[in-house]
């Protein structure tokens, strides 16, 4: 800490050391010191009452209500201002009532030998270098001027001399002390703050990166989803709808927003293990043999297997692999069942045969609703989880669906204005148009 000169030191008294954790600490430490005080007063309520002691009735009864007063103000209230006056005041009055009137034959004056100390680390600096100047002025005034025969003929000049001494060389060694205290203390604040605020600076640094990266991933995916689409000339946007569908199914059900981006980025890449089918069996426009058809499943694993190399991708390997397992068991690749498949593979499931029998193929073209609505029933409990699939049967029959199938068209035509494209389609649409 650098040396201050008068103006700067007065400035620096008048911050407040009493902040934060410190601050509640400090409340607590008045709530309870006024709490002993009182008690404490009621105590020689009793004593001075019965033997008649005026003046020690008077000081005991001020004490009681300033206890009272700064007790209140710093344990109910929580307000540290009026807890720091109420004492000060009272410490100023009370033992300028002993050192004028000898209260206790003089001896009650000399309490004022811990008030430096106290006042100071309690109430604060200023407060006890204030009162302790005042006082070096009461006492010189009183024990070595002309009054004091007047006022204490009773007393010794040695008294006088000695316990003014010892006052001022308490005062000054407390105050000198507490100074440097208060000083600290606030550097310790000072450093603090400027650690939080580089603390502050840099977190802010690492979730603007953090959005940075999220917004490249989701326009890898994206890009991504793209290619495995551009494969298929017939299924244009299929991974898109996949996933509008899916998010649409989800919202549906209640599921929280952090796991619904979760979910259409893994339907987004439901299909990337596609990218390993030869042209030649994805595009073929006549019937499938079987050694053609094993390749074609084969999207599953090799999807899976691409997207289990990254650790962050566990959930869309899972969708990956899984998407084609049906709930009765005879699906694959690995035979699944129930709730053994996982459940975003599960919505995935329905949402990618809903947009498959929906979509032309290179072999026929989409199949009315009627008949989708259908196929779905029929596959309730055995191709599809039963539950999931009640809900989205609800999509289907409210428009919901039709209207997400609509304005996909709408966005790719460019007849809805930018400023509606954020509520055009659930999820991702918002970014991927």
């Amino acid at each position: 800490m650098k040396s201050l000169g008068l103006r700067e030191m007065l400035a620096e008294l008048d911050r407040t050391i009493f902040v934060g954790d410190r601050l509640r600490a400090n409340l607590k430490a008045l709530t309870l010191v006024s709490g002993v005080t009182a008690v404490l007063s009621v105590v020689l309520l009793f004593i001075d009452i019965p033997q008649g002691d005026v003046a020690g009735t008077l000081c005991a009864t001020l004490t009681l209500i300033a206890s009272i007063g700064c007790g209140y103000s710093a344990g109910v209230l929580k307000r540290r201002r009026p807890a720091a006056i109420i004492p000060t005041v009272f410490c100023g009055i009370m033992f300028t009532i002993y050192a004028v009137t000898g209260l206790g034959n003089g001896q009650y004056v000399l309490w004022s030998l811990l008030m430096p100390i106290g006042v100071g680390y309690f109430v604060g600096v200023k407060y006890s270098i204030i009162l302790c100047l005042y006082f070096t002025v009461l006492f010189s005034s009183l024990y070595l001027g002309p009054v004091r025969e007047q006022f204490f003929g009773d007393f010794t000049q040695e008294f006088f001399v000695r316990f003014l001494l010892l006052f001022v060389s308490v005062s000054c060694f407390s105050e000198i002390a507490l100074v440097q205290y208060h000083r600290s203390v606030l550097f310790e604040i000072d450093h603090t703050g400027r650690l939080n605020e580089e603390v502050d600076r840099q977190t802010r640094f690492a979730r603007e990166r953090a959005q940075r990266l999220e917004e490249m991933t989701d326009e890898t995916v994206q890009m991504l989803a793209m290619a495995i689409d551009a494969k298929d000339r017939y299924t244009n946007g299929h991974s898109f709808r996949v996933s509008w569908y899916s998010s649409a199914l989800a919202r549906r059900i209640g599921l929280p927003e952090e796991e619904l981006g979760l979910l259409e980025r893994e339907a987004l890449l439901h299909d990337i293990g596609k990218i390993g089918v030869p042209d030649s069996v994805l595009n073929k426009p006549g019937r499938l043999t079987d050694e053609e058809f094993e390749v074609i499943k084969s999207h599953t694993t090799v999807g899976g297997a691409i997207l289990a190399a990254s650790e962050g991708m566990t959930g869309a390997s899972e969708v990956a692999r899984h998407h084609h397992e049906r709930y009765d068991g005879r699906g694959y690749p690995d035979g699944l069942a129930g709730e053994q498949i996982p459940f975003h593979a599960r919505i995935v499931a329905i949402a990618d045969a809903y947009d498959a029998m929906r979509s032309d193929r290179i072999y026929r073209k989409g199949l009315p609703l009627d008949v989708i609505h259908e196929e779905l029933v029929k596959g309730k409990g055995t191709q599809f989880d039963p539950a999931l699939l009640d809900v989205y049967l609800g999509l289907c029959e409210d428009g919901t669906l039709d209207e997400i199938a609509a304005r996909e068209i709408l966005l790719l035509e460019g007849t809805i204005p930018a400023a509606a494209r954020a509520e055009a389609v659930p999820g991702l649409v918002q970014t991927v148009l």
